[in-house]
């Protein structure tokens, strides 16, 4: 439980001594633009703040990578593929390249959503079990690409949010 506690408190934004914003314990990229986009994201929406916030608090990390082309036309995914534990899921989003910034930081809450969706549905054990999560979530399936409206929602808010804070 102290574990948890102390992950918690190092969830929020805090300042290193160089100034500049520290990084998420569960929400991590290995690439500095996606980092940047986290940060940014999470400073000029309440939203996209409110998300990272959330999955912060919960046991599973998220891996997020840039992808120069995903299937079907997507801008974002969250694979299907769930690894680490029941306890501890991982999560792996890709993010398509040559976005622009807003557009690429609306994306990334749209997936994070998703990762939310899923750890509020309790994780599932492998790829099949998501599908079935999804499918249950979205009743208008196109092209076996699973989408909710609420992910679609926080993209719009994200999105709406991100352009009345442009810095």
């Amino acid at each position: 439980m102290a574990r948890w506690a102390a992950a918690g408190i190092g969830a929020f934004m805090l300042l290193a001594a160089n100034g500049e914003a520290a990084e998420f314990e569960h929400v991590r990229s290995e690439e500095a633009s996606i980092r940047g986009l986290l940060r940014n994201g999470y400073e000029r929406s309440t939203t996209f703040k409110a998300l990272v916030d959330e999955i912060e608090s919960r046991p599973g990390i998220v891996y997020i990578a840039q992808a120069v082309a995903l299937s079907r036309g997507m801008h974002g995914a969250l694979l299907h593929a769930v690894g680490g534990s029941r306890e501890i899921p991982i999560f792996r989003v890709l993010l398509k390249t040559n976005l622009g910034r807003e557009e690429a930081m609306a994306i990334l809450a749209h997936e994070l959503q998703h990762v939310l969706e899923v750890l509020h549905a309790g994780s599932p054990a492998d790829a099949a079990a998501m599908a079935r999560l999804f499918g249950a979530l979205d009743h208008q399936i196109e092209d076996s690409k699973f989408e909710t409206e609420d992910a679609r929602a926080i993209a719009s808010r994200v999105l709406s949010e991100l352009r009345a804070n442009r810095r």
